[in-house]
């Protein structure tokens, strides 16, 4: 969990930190970035509850970190997908304006 959260915050920085140098709206990008993490997050985590995959593991240590891990990574995948949406976005609105 905790990863997950420090996973969440580092976006929420990188998200807005790319769309200042760009010179678009800050903000909105960085809210973007951390719902489209939190919500792929949640969605995720009730997934792997719903399958009950964490009792599927059983004492397999290993098992169970990725189990645990892997909102997580489809979090960060998501906010890949978000930011790559969001850079060729800005990139054709500067292409319109030029």
């Amino acid at each position: 969990m905790l990863f997950a959260q420090i996973a969440g915050i580092v976006m929420l920085v990188w998200f807005y930190h790319t769309a200042k140098k760009l010179g678009e709206n800050p903000m909105n990008w960085a809210i973007t970035g951390l719902v489209g993490y939190w919500l792929t997050w949640w969605i995720a985590k009730l997934t792997i509850k719903s399958l009950h995959l964490d009792t599927l593991a059983g004492n397999s240590g290993i098992l169970k970190f990725v189990i645990i891990l892997t909102p997580a990574l489809l979090a960060i995948l998501a906010t890949l997908f978000i930011r790559k949406k969001y850079l060729v976005d800005a990139a054709e609105s500067k292409q319109d304006n030029q």
